[in-house]
């Protein structure tokens, strides 16, 4: 899980919460925000020793489209099909919108 990133120009840092204790004090991290203006970033993610907590700092490489951000943020990990709303994800927000208002 992580939080809201802080930011200076084009570095930005926030907190993480492992859903296990890492064995690593630190690790290559990635961002990709899943709000307006889906950033990427890149950067390493420390651990605070004996717990599962960590503060990510990085830099924002580039922007990517609503979809592509999508994509990216869930590429690598399973999800559940009930994790996400998956018309945002086919159709985005107003596509989502269009199609709830088309079932009802």
């Amino acid at each position: 899980m992580a939080y809201e990133p802080k930011e200076f120009r084009n570095f930005y840092w926030h907190a993480i919460k492992y859903s296990v204790k890492p064995k690593e004090l630190w690790e290559k991290a990635e961002t990709q925000e899943i709000d307006e203006p889906f950033r990427y970033g890149s950067g390493l993610a420390l651990r605070i020793p004996f717990t599962s907590k960590a503060v990510v700092i990085g830099k924002w490489q580039k922007s990517y489209s609503e979809s592509e951000a999508l994509t990216y943020a869930i590429r690598g990990r399973y999800v559940e099909e009930d994790e996400l709303d998956w018309d945002v994800v086919r159709f985005g927000n107003d596509g989502a919108e269009d199609n709830a208002a088309q079932k009802n």
